[in-house]
């Protein structure tokens, strides 16, 4: 029996799999919505084109497209396979989540101050890829949870990342913010862009110009090592950089004579 799983999914051999045909309408549901169709403007065409829903009836309504637009199984779970992707999904929640406070229906409920706080922030030590957060629902009664972007690929298990919850996440920036605080070394400067002046540039130029003309080996040589000193140069003054360069062409130039 699969009356008790969202559409899209279906059992076999005990497991939750994705069922093509449904989960074609989950997808067109959502791209739906995501172009600005209106949730009771999607119930209407679906009951226009005759298309079923999870029970096998045409039978639609706001409600129930809304609540599919809010199912978080099509993220990926342990036991449900995925059929929406992250980014889909989160833009999905922002329009619904400004809809509810624009329009006043339901009870709003503020987005997590970690999720603004740490969206974007957290990377997957294991792949690479961003950590997204997943809120479930409040009957489910789980913690919220942040999960690596890559967790699931294309129904399986790619990257074996982990969960962290968001109390993880908070102790981690505070041991951070502790360290910091005794040891304020440990923040790594970056470095300042090196300023020079139109004097040394205009030598610069000079001494590519010498290069071009020249045909000597010797001259080559020359320059190249010149461009080379000063490329790896860690001094920082640049007047004293513009008196070595100036020195540079003078001997270039008495070697030309």
């Amino acid at each position: 029996m699969q009356w008790h799983t969202p559409i899209g999914y279906e059992i076999s051999d005990g497991k939750i799999v994705i069922n093509e045909e449904h989960s074609k309408t989950v997808k067109w549901i959502f791209q739906e919505y995501d172009s600005g169709i209106s949730t009771g403007r999607i119930a209407q065409v679906l009951i226009d084109r005759k298309i079923p829903n999870s029970h096998d009836r045409v039978a639609w309504t706001h409600v129930a497209v809304g609540k599919i637009l809010e199912n978080h199984n099509y993220l990926g779970t342990k036991y449900y396979p995925q059929i929406i992707e992250q980014d889909l999904f989160e833009r999905i929640q922002k329009r619904r989540a400004h809809r509810k406070v624009q329009y006043g229906h339901g009870k709003y409920r503020k987005l997590q101050p970690e999720k603004l706080l740490f969206s974007g922030v957290l990377v997957c030590g294991t792949c690479g890829a961003d950590y997204h957060h997943y809120m479930p629902p409040k009957e489910k009664k789980v913690e919220p949870k942040w999960k690596c972007k890559n967790y699931i690929q294309q129904n399986r298990l790619f990257c074996a990342g982990g969960f962290i919850t968001d109390e993880q996440v908070k102790q981690v920036c505070v041991d951070a913010i502790n360290q910091i605080m005794k040891k304020p070394k440990l923040i790594k400067v970056a470095p300042k862009e090196k300023k020079v002046s139109a004097d040394y540039r205009r030598l610069e130029r000079q001494v590519k110009q010498v290069k071009a003309e020249g045909a000597d080996n010797l001259m080559e040589l020359l320059l190249e090592r010149a461009a080379e000193r000063y490329q790896t140069l860690e001094i920082q003054d640049e007047e004293l950089q513009t008196e070595k360069m100036k020195e540079a062409l003078k001997g270039i130039s008495e070697r030309i004579r």
